[in-house]
């Protein structure tokens, strides 16, 4: 089978490349002019069974191609012209789930795909745990499928640098611990599999963009709430990063006030991205607390991410939203992402849930924001010479926004739509007095009158150039993302509908 070559395209992975920048470095059709120009190009509806809150994962392009894989371990892939389906691969899985799932173990296949141009693969993890390698042209196994985690397990995002492949696990689903699974592919016939524990329990890895890749070639990630015990190897609520083969842990960041964090459930669990400013490298994310971290990545021999005691990272936000101290449904979610103009201004967008605070001043707002909003930050140098997040905008209303991505000074931004609400009493979590009945079944999560909507904003100033029909999509989605490539923005929704928008 002949290789496709990879272009500048091609998004090939969640968030576009293995820093999960969502910028579309490539893009050039679409434009700041014509944008306002969109319109829903087609949309596909594939088989697909989906698996409480899941059904199809974020969309990935390459050559020419929509891929998306399905909770039932089936994947797509789509004529990025027509929707016409050019291939199917149903995913042959070894094991049954002893029970049934519900929406934080749905039990299905939850890892975005990610994808090989150069030698024409497709890696796939299926909800059984095995590892495959699709051929980008036909969709048939490659090579034997190789088991990478255990069955079930709730893993994220996959990426891939090289031969190596990387995903993330969360809430120890499967019985399996969170943290971090590389597979490193150079031999088909016997991968190597690696592994690192974030945590004895719980700090699961759960940002929906998995782990990202350094252009230091490091691996990070940010853990959620659980213990924090660096002589137990634990380290809930922290930034880490991993040495690329073997997964030992370089070094990390842990705020001071972990222990509040772990009290109120307030995960740092957003998926990071990294950005080069000002010749170092950094890396941004956010948390259920409602606050983003801006972190210096390691370097050999220094401990930049936190400094001696690891609690001192470069600079942290004032509180952007959560004032309420809900440990669900406001906050920082989903994953941030960056983009730098040609006049050289680094831009930081973060999906914020719920209503931003008084303690953040944006000199630009677009109108009232009682769901959630898209809110932009420049990284500019304080009085110190030292790096900080300069509030530049916030958009109008966003009813649970995903990942941003981003072209030419165009942002698009995914108001989702979803019931994200966890719990029938909403407030302030206590692990004195939390019940597993607290939560909402997967019946109830999935009720919401909303749909989702896509969004086009004006990447330095946040004016909304272009929406959606309010009826475009047929439903909401979650925990999802977006693509850009080939001129064209893809999303799906729970429908296991594919959505593909650009010019007519």
């Amino acid at each position: 089978m002949a290789a496709c070559a990879a272009t500048a395209a091609d998004w090939p992975t969640f968030g576009g490349d293995p820093q999960r920048s969502g910028w579309a470095r490539g893009e050039t059709e679409i434009s700041h002019e014509n944008v306002r120009e969109f319109e829903l190009l087609w949309k596909r509806t594939v088989e697909n069974t989906p698996m409480s809150l899941t059904a199809l994962t974020a969309p990935i392009v390459v050559d020419g191609k929509v891929i998306v894989a399905g909770s039932a371990d089936v994947v797509y892939a789509l004529d990025g012209d027509s929707g016409d389906v050019v291939w199917e691969a149903k995913l042959k899985t070894e094991s049954k789930p002893a029970s049934e799932g519900f929406w934080l173990c749905p039990k299905g296949l939850n890892a975005t795909p990610t994808a090989d141009a150069r030698n024409g693969l497709v890696y796939v993890l299926a909800a059984d745990g095995r590892l495959h390698a699709l051929n980008l042209a036909d969709g048939k196994d490659r090579y034997r499928a190789i088991q990478i985690t255990q069955p079930y397990a709730k893993a994220w995002s996959l990426t891939r640098i090289g031969d190596r492949i990387y995903t993330s696990i969360s809430q120890n689903c499967g019985d399996t611990p969170s943290g971090v699974v590389m597979a490193d592919v150079s031999d088909p016939v016997n991968y190597q599999i690696r592994n690192w524990r974030s945590a004895k329990y719980a700090a699961g890895i759960w940002g929906r963009g998995g782990a990202l890749i350094g252009k230091d070639g490091r691996v990070y990630g940010a853990t959620g709430d659980g213990d924090w015990n660096p002589g137990e190897r634990n380290y809930g609520q922290s930034v880490v990063a991993l040495h690329p083969e073997t997964l030992a842990l370089v070094d990390y960041f842990t705020p001071e006030n972990w222990d509040y964090v772990r009290k109120r459930d307030f995960d740092i669990g957003t998926s990071p991205v990294a950005f080069e400013y000002g010749g170092s490298e950094y890396v941004a994310v956010g948390g259920k607390e409602g606050l983003i971290y801006l972190v210096e990545t390691a370097a050999p021999g220094v401990q930049r991410m936190g400094g001696p005691d690891h609690h001192q990272n470069v600079y942290t936000t004032p509180l952007v939203a959560n004032e309420e101290e809900w440990f669900e449904a406001k906050g920082v979610w989903g994953g941030l992402s960056t983009y730098e103009t040609a006049s050289g201004t680094r831009f930081v967008y973060a999906p914020i849930w719920g209503e931003t605070t008084s303690q953040v001043s944006f000199p630009k707002t677009h109108g009232a924001a009682s769901d959630g909003s898209l809110g932009a930050f420049t990284v500019e140098l304080n009085g110190e010479g030292k790096p900080w997040l300069k509030p530049a905008w916030r958009s109008g209303n966003l009813a649970v926004p995903e990942p941003a991505v981003v072209a030419n000074g165009v942002v698009f931004a995914l108001s989702n739509g979803e019931n994200a609400r966890q719990t029938r009493k909403a407030g302030i979590f206590s692990r004195e007095t939390f019940q597993r009945s607290d939560l909402l079944e997967d019946t109830e999560r999935t009720e919401s009158d909303k749909r989702a909507q896509l969004f086009a904003f004006d990447a330095e100033t946040g004016e909304t150039l272009w929406r959606s029909d309010p009826d475009a999509f047929e439903t909401w989605t979650h925990f999802s993302g977006i693509s850009l490539a080939d001129g064209q923005v893809c999303a799906v929704d729970f429908s296991s509908t594919v959505y593909c928008f650009g010019l007519p």
